[in-house]
């Protein structure tokens, strides 16, 4: 690797970890290490960048620093996955193929550990029990991945030897052109109120995580009532814009994705299909194990219907989805529930006519659901009340 692709590298790294700071800058002091992983408050750290020979790379934080950020770049014999895990064999766990994917606070262990020092696990945190560590890998990156590991754990035994270690966060990805293309500004913005939501419906459903007085439950409701304000004024801003572009909406979404379903497990930003589409769905929402759901966004100035008739951005959408669905029917064979959303137009801008057809539509479409804008910014008003009256109990 060359010096200037080295630098360049880093650079993505550095721009990430600098933003985050500055968003984190958001959120007061003290209820920070409450809402956020640590490895968002971290001032500094030193890094290292792998490389392997297949063209993986792997990013992680070694250590937390003062106040400076140091990330190498460095070759790696060994594949990225067995840098990062210590363990690399066949068969694979599972394979990570796809993008803007996270493991968040999981623990990997395996069989041999759990039988003889099952005491020293963690309680109370996602466990991915493994058969053993000398001849399966707990991940393999595809050449199309990219995946970030945040405040996980591993506890391994590896050649009849203890391999215990704590990973701050890891970014994964499958080859040097995906890094590359990453826009490290947008993916800080994203990250950081994934965390943030993603917390906030923790408390809603679950309740904190560990006793919190009522001076800081207090706080964390300021907290929480103004984001979520501040994101309903930047929705309410964009989608009055006539002539705005797709793209921005895209971005809207990919930055406060959390708002296309709250309960989902993950959200992911235009996930790859095995097959060569037309066009990639927009988002792809893991609702479940056996749940998905495959999302295409059409602007908010443009209609799903003139009169009765569909408009040519309508059609468009619903001629990506059936081609979507010929290729994941084969795929998974009936053994998981698919559905598909297109969010296209805005309410206000129908008449009686465009709705009852929007409606009719609707009703003969068994996987499908093409719904407004105004879906959204319903979510997020259902979100604000229920700050107000779950977290202000």
């Amino acid at each position: 690797m060359n010096n200037e692709t080295e630098y360049f590298l880093k650079d993505i790294m550095q721009k990430y970890f600098e933003k985050m700071s500055v968003l984190v800058s958001q959120i007061p002091q003290e209820v920070r290490t409450l809402l956020l992983p640590p490895y968002t408050l971290y001032t500094g750290f030193k890094g290292v960048l792998h490389v392997d020979q297949t063209g993986r790379l792997g990013f992680e934080i070694l250590r937390q620093r003062a106040s400076r950020l140091s990330v190498k770049v460095r070759n790696t014999p060994l594949r990225v996955e067995e840098e990062i895990f210590g363990a690399l064999g066949e068969p694979t766990m599972f394979r990570i193929g796809g993008h803007d994917t996270e493991i968040h606070g999981g623990v990997f262990t395996c069989k041999d550990f759990t039988q003889k020092y099952e005491h020293e696990l963690p309680k109370g945190q996602s466990t991915l029990n493994f058969y053993s560590c000398k001849n399966t890998s707990p991940i393999e990156l595809g050449t199309e991945a990219e995946c970030k590991i945040v405040d996980c754990r591993i506890f391994w035994i590896i050649n009849d030897r203890r391999y215990v270690k704590r990973i701050h966060f890891a970014w994964l990805f499958g080859n040097k052109a995906i890094m590359t293309r990453i826009d490290p500004l947008l993916q800080s913005e994203s990250d950081f109120y994934s965390f943030l939501f993603g917390m906030l419906y923790q408390i809603m459903t679950n309740g904190y995580e560990k006793p919190v007085d009522s001076k800081t439950q207090t706080k964390v409701l300021e907290v929480y009532s103004k984001l979520i304000e501040r994101v309903e004024k930047e929705f309410r801003e964009h989608l009055v814009l006539t002539k705005g572009d797709e793209f921005i909406f895209q971005q809207l979404l990919n930055k406060h994705k959390f708002f296309l379903h709250p309960a989902a497990q993950t959200i992911e930003n235009q996930p790859i299909l095995s097959k060569n589409v037309t066009r990639k769905p927009d988002f792809h929402v893991l609702v479940s194990q056996n749940e998905r759901i495959y999302v295409e966004i059409e602007p908010p100035f443009c209609k799903p219907f003139e009169g009765s008739k569909q408009t040519q951005r309508l059609e468009g959408a619903l001629k990506q989805v059936e081609e979507w669905k010929n290729i994941l029917s084969t795929e998974l064979d009936g053994k998981q529930t698919i559905r598909y959303l297109i969010i296209i137009g805005l309410l206000d801008d129908l008449n009686p006519d465009e709705r009852q057809a929007m409606e009719r539509l609707n009703k003969v479409q068994q996987d499908l659901t093409v719904v407004t804008w105004d879906s959204v910014m319903q979510t997020i008003s259902n979100m604000k009340r229920q700050v107000t009256n779950r977290l202000g109990k």
